[in-house]
């Protein structure tokens, strides 16, 4: 599996390790695609070939820096203790095919052969070999450690992964799905709504917390997806769906207290819903690119939760100091919400005119 999150297709495992390996490849669809059993019969490759070690496979990231290596490369932190991990052209796999496809640990040799070739280096983390309690802990610290996303910002790492680590630990020894995290995720976000429309100051503070939980629940159901190997298109939608409608239903919400408080600032709220709604199926279309270019690293900190959370606040500053300001609040809000989707339809266009031939 951390192979497939690397992006690789194709993942050949010897099939004495069928049995051992069945639970998991019963939770993963995706794994179930990529696994190929290697026999006694099959053939050697032709082409260079990724060896992993079973008993410590790295990160999907270094796999990643891996297989994009040519051969013969290995990541210098896995030689030294029999589990290499290595591009290995078919020469080498000839070496080693017999003991490979029989299961029979092929490390020390690898490791033989790598010095003998003078490989390239590739730098990156490795798997943690488990021996005793304490290798238990260290590779539970590792496993929790590395749950996290490319796009958390600093409070995503501070705040919602120190909570939704608990709350994934829970759910995975109760047994709950991660879809089913991500429907209480809607329940808690329409709740969150929910406490925004009474447009008092403690009802906006608690509408805040309760936001708050909602994004850990949102947080959590890609942690338990990951650790129990049930990543799955389903549940990829799912999270865009509940992650729009809670956002949508908030800055309704928001509108609909500024109307209480002042007589206007609903329409405004629905405005910004239907940017939210929009942003949404514009980022599906064109993900947020890296921050390369001053466009890109604008829509990566207008698209991240600190920028709702700081008009979450403004918003019961507002309430809280001065209820006039709210409908000029929920202009910002409605313009911020469009802007975003115009700005990944800029971007996407932008990339998608670069990539033709002229």
């Amino acid at each position: 599996m951390a192979a497939v999150r690397a992006g690789v297709s194709r993942v050949h495992v010897p099939a004495v390790l069928r049995d051992i390996l069945r639970p998991g490849l019963d939770a993963s669809p995706a794994a179930r695609r990529a696994v190929k059993w290697l026999e006694a019969e099959t053939p050697v490759p032709t082409d260079a070939a990724l060896l992993v070690p079973v008993t410590a496979p790295p990160p999907p990231r270094t796999l990643a820096l891996a297989a994009a290596a040519t051969p013969t490369a290995v990541v210098v932190e896995s030689t030294g203790g029999g589990a290499p991990v290595a591009v290995a052209p078919p020469a080498m796999m000839a070496a080693v095919w017999t003991a490979l496809t029989a299961g029979a640990p092929v490390g020390e040799r690898l490791d033989e052969l790598l010095k003998a070739s003078g490989p390239g280096l590739v730098s990156g983390e490795t798997g943690v070999r488990v021996h005793g309690e304490e290798g238990v802990r260290a590779a539970e610290h590792t496993l929790y450690a590395g749950l996290g996303s490319v796009i958390d910002t600093a409070l995503d790492r501070q705040v919602h992964r120190r909570l939704s680590r608990r709350v994934s630990r829970l759910a995975i020894a109760a047994g709950i799905s991660p879809n089913q995290i991500s429907v209480g995720s809607l329940v808690v976000g329409l709740l969150a709504a929910g406490c925004f429309t009474a447009a008092t100051p403690v009802a906006t503070a608690a509408g805040i917390l309760v936001y708050l939980a909602a994004v850990v629940l949102d947080h959590s159901d890609g942690e338990v997806a990951r650790l129990t190997l049930t990543e799955s298109a389903l549940g990829a939608r799912l999270d865009i769906v509940v992650d729009t409608v809670v956002h949508a239903s908030v800055v309704i919400a928001l509108g609909i207290a500024a109307r209480r408080l002042t007589g206007r600032g609903d329409g405004l709220g629905l405005l910004a819903a239907g940017g939210v709604v929009a942003s949404a199926a514009a980022a599906y279309r064109w993900p947020v690119a890296a921050a390369e270019d001053r466009v890109g690293a604008w829509l990566n900190a207008l698209g991240t939760r600190d920028g709702f959370y700081a008009m979450l606040v403004a918003f019961f500053v507002a309430v809280t100091c001065a209820p006039a300001a709210l409908p000029a609040l929920m202009a910002v809000v409605a313009v911020g919400s469009h802007a975003y989707w115009v700005g990944l339809c800029v971007q996407g266009s932008s990339r998608r005119h670069a990539g033709r031939p002229r």
